[in-house]
C-alpha cells in the first residue's frame, strides 16, 4: 500500500513539476515538503488541502479512509468470471454485484472491477 508521500511524488512528477514550484504554489515550506515526501511527517489538514488544491486532485485520492487489504476479496473477484460455467451471464452478473458491494471498502477492488 502507497503512503500519502510517495502518492503525492507520484502525481507531482506525473504533472511534470518539481518540489520547489509545489511548495512555492501550496505556499509551504520546502523542506517541510521533503519530509512529506520522504514519509518523515503526516501532511496536517491545511497544508494537505494546499497541495491537493495545486495538484488539483481530491483529497480523497491521497487518504484511504476505512479502506483495507483484503487480497482474498480479490482473488474471489477474479474467480468469479468463471461462473458463467453454471450460470448464463454469471461472467458479468456476479463479479459486478461483488464489484459494487466492496468498491469502497477495499483497496484495489475499484480498479480491479473496473477492469474485470
Amino acid at each position: 500500500m502507497e503512503t500519502i508521500g510517495t502518492k503525492i511524488s507520484k502525481i507531482r512528477k506525473q504533472k511534470g513539476m518539481s518540489q520547489e514550484e509545489l511548495s512555492d504554489l501550496s505556499k509551504i515550506n520546502l523542506r517541510t515538503l521533503q519530509r512529506i515526501e520522504k514519509d518523515e511527517n503526516e501532511p496536517r489538514g491545511n497544508t494537505l488541502k494546499q497541495i491537493c488544491e495545486v495538484l488539483k486532485i481530491n483529497i480523497e485520492e491521497l487518504l484511504d479512509y476505512g479502506k483495507k487489504e483484503d487480497n482474498s476479496y480479490l482473488i474471489f473477484l477474479h474467480l468469479s468470471i468463471i461462473s458463467n460455467i453454471i450460470i448464463p451471464l454469471g461472467n458479468i452478473i456476479l463479479p459486478l454485484i461483488l464489484w459494487l458491494n466492496k468498491r469502497d471498502n477495499i483497496i484495489e477492488v475499484n480498479n480491479q472491477g473496473k477492469n474485470i
